[in-house]
């Protein structure tokens, strides 16, 4: 597992509950969901990478459920690559998207 090496600001846009989110945001610290990258295309499932966030606490920004935070992926063997490339990927808790990302600063 990483040990905290280098985390990327992101902003964090949740699914409301009626679009198949989450009831509420997650508080203030420590989430640990799954990643979608646009570079899994077909049996991404099987594949995905875990990420860890640190995220602060949320606001409502537009309408929408907005956390600010930095992640990065929980193992080393991951694609770090893939947080410089792209400037979006999703989240997943269980089968359902969660939420969007927002890569800041890449």
């Amino acid at each position: 597992m990483n040990e905290w090496k280098h985390m990327y600001r992101v902003k964090v846009v949740w699914l409301t509950e009626n679009e198949g989110g989450r009831r509420s945001a997650p508080p203030i610290g420590r989430y640990y969901p799954v990643s979608r990258f646009p570079e899994e295309k077909t049996d991404w499932q099987n594949n995905a990478w875990s990420v860890v966030f640190e995220l602060e606490k949320p606001n409502v920004t537009d309408g929408r459920i907005v956390s600010m935070g930095c992640v990065q992926f929980l193992f080393d063997t991951a694609p770090e690559q893939w947080m410089t490339k792209y400037e979006a990927f999703e989240i997943y808790g269980g089968p359902r998207k969660v939420a969007d990302v927002l890569l800041i600063g890449n």
